[in-house]
C-alpha cells in the first residue's frame, strides 16, 4: 500500500447523473438500450427508441433527456466503479432539472450543450454554430460553473423562466 502524497484543495463538484440542487425536475422511466457503438451510461443523452418505453443512448431520434440517479443501478460487470449500466435496464431519463454531467469539452456558463450521436456523450460549445455535424444540440444550457474538458459541470434542462403573475 502506498502513502498518500497529495491533498486536493476542493471537493468534487458532483457525480455525473445526480441532481445539482433542489430546483424543479422531471424524470420518466424508460428501458435504456445500447446502440451499435455505445452502452447506456449515466449522465449521457438518450433519444426515443422504436417502442414508446425505449430510450437509446445517443442516436438521432427525438431527444428524451439524460439518464440520472447513478446510485440506483446495479453493476453487473465487476466491482469497479462505473456509470455504464446493463442494456435493457429500467432507468430514469430526466428532461427538466439541473444535472451534473461530464463534458468532453471546456464549459462556461451559458454554453450550449450537444451530445455525440454515436455515444450520447455530452459536450459544451460557445454557440450552436460550433456544434459538429456528428452531434445534436440539447435543448438546454450550462449554468453556474466553469469547467475544463472532462470535468463535471451543471447542465440545465427544461425551461426555468419565471413569468410574473398578471395583475
Amino acid at each position: 500500500m502506498t502513502v498518500q502524497t497529495t491533498v486536493n484543495k476542493y471537493q468534487v463538484l458532483g457525480v455525473p447523473g445526480e441532481f445539482a440542487d433542489d430546483s424543479p425536475s422531471r424524470v420518466t422511466p424508460f428501458s435504456c438500450l445500447a446502440n451499435e457503438t455505445a452502452q447506456p451510461t449515466v449522465g449521457y443523452a438518450f433519444t426515443q427508441g422504436t417502442a414508446d418505453n425505449e430510450a437509446v443512448v445517443g442516436g438521432t431520434g427525438a431527444f428524451l433527456g439524460v439518464l440520472v440517479e447513478p446510485k440506483q443501478y446495479a453493476n453487473y460487470a465487476n466491482l469497479n466503479a462505473s456509470l455504464v449500466v446493463k442494456a435493457g435496464t429500467n432507468g430514469e431519463i430526466c428532461d427538466m432539472g439541473h444535472i451534473y454531467v461530464k463534458s468532453a469539452t471546456e464549459v462556461k456558463p451559458g454554453y450550449v450543450a450537444a451530445f455525440a450521436n454515436a455515444t450520447g456523450a455530452i459536450s459544451a460549445y460557445a454557440t450552436a454554430a460550433s456544434i459538429p455535424e456528428t452531434s445534436t444540440q440539447i435543448p438546454g444550457k450550462f449554468i453556474k460553473v466553469s469547467a475544463a474538458a472532462n470535468q463535471v459541470a451543471i447542465l440545465e434542462l427544461g425551461s426555468f423562466t419565471v413569468t410574473p403573475a398578471s395583475t
